[in-house]
């Protein structure tokens, strides 16, 4: 009977220490979820960052396709003078 006492506040003292344990793991990763609030808004922030350096460059692809178009244009019309030249010669 002694030793059923003794082992059940072994057993007892046991679970109170992993009681404790756990308190402090979940204490712990709590505190981790504290800090997701700010990482989230940061990432949200490079994010449409992200898409506004994205959507320039567009811009800027696009206006390079016009200026290009326009080097054409002119390439084109200084190969049809010289041939015309040549033509006459």
């Amino acid at each position: 009977m002694i030793n059923l006492k003794l082992e059940e506040k072994e057993d007892i003292k046991v679970f109170v220490e992993n009681v404790d344990a756990w308190i402090k793991q979940i204490r712990s990763e709590f505190s981790e979820f504290k800090g997701l609030p700010a990482i989230t808004e940061e990432n949200v922030g490079n994010i449409q960052h992200n898409y506004e350096l994205i959507f320039e460059l567009k811009d800027q692809v696009e206006e390079l396709k016009k200026e290009l178009q326009a080097l054409k244009l002119v390439q084109m019309a200084t190969l049809k003078l010289k041939m015309e030249e040549q033509a006459k010669k």
